[in-house]
């Protein structure tokens, strides 16, 4: 019965570096082309904060007075949107082993708003703040594994660029509605807004299914570890029973979960 097991044992390890061989000769050794299209799911971790100023008081109060208006506020939003985008690589196939790089670039259509109170009433609001990104580019080494001759599984290691920008909308009615003079009201109206084009990591998971010798399906999943960004207001022109101070600090914290489909063609 061992002897029975062992022989069987290597009629099959032998069967599977024949059918690797054969497939040598269909080699997945090359460069390729592709597009994709994909859903995302952009996550922004979103808090504000007043910056307290009771220069003008003065006395045993002054602690106190600043720690009950102080202002910590902190929420966290996320929506799915579409993205399009097109890929470019080469790569080598060793066995069932695959070494390999790309680069990549589309168009994003992401943007959140983890705080809105646009449509609250004149001695009540405050502002409406967003964050999106229109496009993406980068660049990726990726190491993959046959399962069989024409199925990759793969992971992948990328750097990405994008624009983000993180925008507040201060709200026009209650800034109109306080005892401000023209030149605050001026200043808090304005859009506050900050832009940054980081390079993020982006790990990501996949699988390439060739359906000819030269065009292939593929499915991939990428985790983008995203910036943090900082938004300072200007909020001289709001009643002080809704902001206190002369400024208010946004801070975001985004990341982003894709999960895209497309189709290649090896040269």
């Amino acid at each position: 019965m061992k002897k029975f097991t062992s022989a069987l044992l290597a009629v099959t390890a032998l069967t599977a570096a024949n059918v690797f061989a054969a497939g040598a000769v269909d080699s997945k050794t090359g460069a390729y082309l592709g597009g994709n299209v994909g859903m995302a799911n952009t996550n922004v971790k979103y808090g504000y904060s007043n910056d307290n100023s009771f220069a003008t008081l003065s006395g045993a109060a002054l602690p106190a007075l600043t720690a009950a208006r102080a202002q910590n506020y902190k929420a966290e939003a996320g929506k799915l949107n579409p993205l399009f985008g097109l890929f470019a690589g080469y790569g080598m196939q060793v066995g069932t082993m695959y070494f390999g790089g790309e680069v990549y670039g589309g168009f994003d259509s992401a943007k959140v708003s983890p705080y809105d109170d646009s449509a609250t009433g004149a001695s009540a609001g405050y502002w409406k703040t967003s964050v999106k990104r229109t496009n993406f580019y980068g660049l990726a080494p990726r190491i993959g594994f046959f399962v069989t001759p024409s199925t990759m599984l793969y992971v992948k290691l990328g750097i990405e660029g994008g624009k983000w920008t993180a925008q507040v909308d201060p709200n026009a009615a209650s800034i109109d509605g306080s005892a401000a003079n023209a030149d605050q009201k001026a200043a808090s109206k304005k859009q506050f807004n900050s832009t940054k084009n980081p390079i993020s990591f982006v790990p990501g998971l996949g699988l390439d299914a060739f359906i000819t010798k030269n065009l292939f399906l593929r499915a991939e999943y990428t985790y983008l570890f995203g910036p943090k960004m900082t938004v300072n207001q200007n909020v001289d022109g709001y009643q002080s029973s809704l902001v206190e101070g002369t400024g208010v600090t946004h801070t975001y914290k985004i990341t982003q979960q894709t999960f895209k489909v497309g189709v290649g063609y090896k040269f």
